[in-house]
Formats: structure tokens, C-alpha cells, sequence
């Protein structure tokens, strides 16, 4: 799969920043400093998979994506499958938007939300019968 092709499978398709790179890497280094293998792994693929999104739009780097970034695609394509219940229960076509972000932040899905035109209390709502309830099971 080519960057170009991944972007579009497990993005909103915006430009990243290098900003977006340090959010990752910060979240990193709280997985080191508390000793968890399992988050570092994870941590360490995100920061991965930003950090080459990043290159293609900053400077046009092109090509396959990373493998290690080929490892991280099993969780984000876990997590679309949430995100299109959630645009469903908005009203939203389900193939609205390949966002992966992590639906367990409430936050994350009000401003992801909002940006397609969802008030918060509608997502808000959203998060609690989708993501909520099925954490409850």
C-alpha cells in the first residue's frame, strides 16, 4: 500500500503537522516512563505512522508505506468500524471520513464530529450509546 493509498484508507485526508508528530512522541515517551511494553509498541507505531504522513505532505515523500506502519493499519481498521456506527447514529453516511482517532475520547469525537457538522450534544450523545455502551459488554 502506498502512503497516498493509506492517508486516504485511515485519514480525514488534512494535512499533518509536524505538531501532530510531537503529540504522538509525547504520548511515547508517558508509555516509556511507565514501563508499559505493550503501549510503547503501540506509541511507537502511531509516531511512526504520523512521522511518514508528515514527510508526504511536508516534503513530498512518496512511496510504501512503512511496514511498521502496515502493523499499526489492524487497530485503525478496528477503530473504523466504531467510527462508522457512530456516523450512523449521527446520521452521517458511514463512509463519510477514514478518521481513525481514538473514539474512547470523548473529546476526539466531538471535535471530529464537529467538523462534519455535528453539534456536541449530538456526539456526545454518540459516544455514550456507541462507544459507552459497548464498553459496558
Amino acid at each position: 500500500m502506498t502512503i497516498e493509498e493509506y492517508i486516504k484508507k485511515y485519514s480525514r485526508g488534512n494535512r499533518f503537522y509536524f505538531r501532530d508528530v510531537l503529540v504522538e512522541f509525547c504520548e511515547l515517551l508517558g508509555a516509556i516512563f511507565k514501563f508499559n511494553r505493550l503501549k510503547i509498541e503501540e506509541e511507537f507505531r502511531d509516531v511512526c505512522v504520523h512521522l511518514q504522513i508528515w514527510l508526504y505532505y511536508q516534503f513530498g515523500i512518496k512511496g510504501e508505506a512503512w511496514a511498521v506502519n502496515m502493523k499499526a493499519a489492524g487497530k485503525y481498521d478496528a477503530r473504523q468500524i466504531v467510527w462508522r456506527k457512530i456516523y450512523s447514529f449521527v446520521g452521517l453516511n458511514e463512509d463519510i471520513s477514514g478518521y481513525s482517532g481514538n473514539y474512547l475520547k470523548v473529546k476526539k469525537v466531538v471535535n471530529h464530529l464537529a467538523r462534519l457538522g455535528v453539534n456536541d450534544e449530538g456526539a456526545k450523545e454518540a459516544h455514550k450509546k456507541i462507544v459507552l455502551k459497548n464498553l459496558g459488554n
